[in-house]
């Protein structure tokens, strides 16, 4: 079989451990776990099962919790007592029958661990300093002996690990965060005594509880350890501690690092949305990589083999730990190395899979609903080949309409434009958003060669559709952006939407206010503001104006965090908790605390107050009959992930 990368697709030894590739998994939680005892779920087995499949070389679970009085969350994967042996016995047995090798990642909350899910338990740290995701709650510094303690939780849970036929096991200390990172970090660790001070002291716990694990497990059992190449904050650990800390390491018994960078502070820093460069930790382990020669994997923002294949080349890394994208995608590293990357269902840096595990609800994947869901990807052949109409091109009607093909049904999508994609087209257009055109690329190709009959400049019609004569019909006509008659019937002469400045259909005079704060008034006014604050003479003046009191609130993401940061250094004069009151033919009247305030000389009003589901031919189709599902924005105004799970899901059950 070909392989169109031989350095990734190389196979890599720690202590007689050979992994078969250098394509390794990093830890990333999904509430897949059964709650009741923090043990491995089937949801999970399968998760992993798939990638394993896939050709992944090794799997890191996600953090698995070693102490049972100081839960780190409640949907945290448990290894602190030995009821959680079977489900890591039988994951290892599921990996195994691929050739895929199994780390488990050990974790101690520290002071993110909230008493309210602890039944009052106060969390433990290195100094009483509240947790950046905790801060309510001011942890309880650590005795000498309670460290003691610890260090024997991690050697048990370890002895779990390779009893339950484990390959391996990494040990979690990085970013700021939980019990040993909280140590680490300068940020976090302001003792005074011998775990403190310098990073000589700072990573004593660490260093004692490797020599004591390694003891432990013997000489066989590989260890890794996770750090954050830096804290990415001021004062905090930097990457010269961390080259004393892998020489350290190497000399306790550690076989391999796992870099991440960054804390939970700014925490784009550790997961890295749309728009941030490739493999961009690397700036910061290439210090640490030519100053040891631990052996070690760098994540973030890897999503290309070729980019893969080229760190490993260039001696970077000497292997490269992919998320997002094998959750987006499983068979990554298969369909890269047989040289099928344009197969390769395409991470778009969205986040929501993070955003929904931190959530505490069932991680999701924009571009993949069997993430949720893995029912859904049982895509099974039709007992009865049907005749189905999908009417719109948007991610929900792509969806719909790829997974009713795979179904065996003969397809025919109807698209009023030009072009498919609906609003993903737009959401892509956005200053860092380039990759979602990525995603919606990866779409059009795979809808154009499965066979679906697709009728461009198309408006559906019922006698269009009457015609057909299908089995079934899914209405996936998206939304329209919302233009309240206080604005359309205001009597200033550029009234537009946000949607139509973006897609480019009318351009934007000098003298802009955009009313709506949410994540289209704020990417609209990043896109029409000037890449860089000059201070233009005669530049665009740019107003936007939120009635809630802060912007874009249902993004808990970075990609949020760093649209605010952007918007705050460019020139737009923004105001919350404030309501249009008056439209003239040249001005805008606002309220703010109680005082008016009045914009004049304004050539353009730019509606981004939301959006309208567009489905009155739903009603219309049925007449004819037939069954008829309303999917997507078409049914409830939501984000890329609910349109394509509705496809997904509509589909399936048809």
């Amino acid at each position: 079989m070909t392989n169109s990368y031989p350095h990734l697709f190389s196979p890599i030894t720690f202590r007689g451990m050979t992994v078969k590739n250098r394509i390794f998994l990093p830890p990333m939680k999904t509430n897949y776990v059964n709650a009741a005892d923090h043990t491995l779920s089937d949801q999970i087995i399968e998760y992993y099962v798939r990638m394993a499949k896939g050709g992944i070389g090794l799997i890191t679970t996600e953090a698995a919790e070693i102490d049972k009085d100081h839960l780190y969350d409640p949907t945290i994967l448990g290894i602190f007592d030995d009821s959680c042996l079977p489900g890591f016995k039988k994951l290892a047995d599921a990996l195994h029958a691929y050739d895929c090798k199994l780390s488990v990642q050990l974790i101690q909350g520290g002071p993110f661990a909230n008493s309210g899910w602890n039944e009052g338990r106060m969390p433990l740290s290195s100094s009483p300093i509240a947790h950046v995701w905790n801060p309510l709650e001011t942890p309880i510094e650590m005795t000498k002996e309670d460290i003691q303690r610890y260090v024997q939780l991690y050697c048990d849970a370890a002895l779990r690990a390779q009893k339950a036929g484990c390959d391996a096991i990494e040990i979690h200390a990085s970013h700021a965060h939980a019990l040993l990172g909280s140590f680490l970090s300068a940020v976090v660790n302001h003792r005074t005594d011998e775990y403190g001070g310098t990073i000589m002291g700072r990573s004593r716990f660490l260093l004692e509880v490797v020599t004591a694990v390694r003891k432990a497990v013997g000489e066989d059992f590989p260890i890794s350890v996770r750090l954050s190449a830096t804290d990415q904050e001021e004062g905090g650990t930097n990457e010269e501690d961390n080259i004393f800390v892998a020489r350290e390491l190497q000399k306790a018994g550690v076989d391999y690092i796992h870099f991440s960078n960054g804390s939970l502070y700014d925490v784009g820093t550790l997961l890295p949305p749309t728009g941030k460069y490739r493999a961009l930790n690397t700036r910061f382990t290439d210090v640490i990589r030519a100053n040891t020669d631990m052996k070690f994997g760098v994540v973030g923002r890897i999503k290309e083999p070729w980019v893969a294949d080229l760190l490993i080349e260039e001696n970077k890394m000497d292997m490269v730990y992919i998320g997002r994208q094998m959750i987006c995608d499983p068979e990554f590293p298969n369909k890269s190395r047989e040289g099928r990357f344009d197969d390769v269902r395409y991470c778009i840096g969205c986040l929501r899979c993070l955003e929904s595990s931190a959530l505490g609800i069932k991680m999701e994947c924009s571009m993949n609903p069997g993430v949720k869901d893995y029912h859904l990807d049982d895509i099974k052949p039709a007992e009865v080949r049907k005749t189905v109409a999908v009417i719109g091109g948007g991610p929900a009607g792509m969806e719909a309409a790829l997974t009713a093909r795979k179904r065996g049904h003969r397809v025919v999508l109807f698209e009023a434009g030009s072009h498919l994609g609906g609003q993903f087209i737009i959401a892509s257009y956005p200053p860092v958003k380039q990759e979602l055109a990525i995603g919606l690329k990866w779409y059009i190709r795979e809808v154009n060669q499965s066979g679906i009959e697709v009728r461009l400049n198309t408006k559906a019609t019922k006698e269009l559709i009457a015609e057909l004569n299908p089995d079934e019909i899914i209405v996936a006509t998206g939304a329209s952006c919302a233009m309240p008659k206080f604005l359309t019937e205001s009597g200033h002469p550029n009234v537009v939407s946000a949607w139509d400045i973006i897609a480019g259909k009318v351009h934007p005079g000098l003298n802009c206010v955009v009313i709506g704060g949410g994540s289209v008034g704020c990417e609209t006014v990043e896109f029409i503001a000037p890449r860089h604050n000059y201070r233009e003479v005669g530049g665009r003046k740019i107003t936007l104006i939120e009635m809630l009191e802060n912007l874009d609130m249902k993004d808990g993401t970075a990609n949020r965090d760093y649209l605010m940061a952007r918007m705050a250094q460019k020139p737009i004069d923004i105001h919350c908790s404030a309501k249009v009151t008056e439209i003239t033919k040249d001005s805008v009247t606002y309220e703010q605390d109680g005082e008016s305030h009045t914009i004049r000389g304004v050539d353009t009003i730019i509606s981004a107050m939301g959006s309208v589901s567009e489905n009155g031919i739903a009603e219309e189709l049925k007449d004819l009959g037939k069954p008829v599902t309303v999917i997507g924005d078409a049914k409830e105004v939501g984000r890329i992930v609910t349109a394509t799970a509705s496809g997904r899901d509509a589909a399936v059950n048809l």
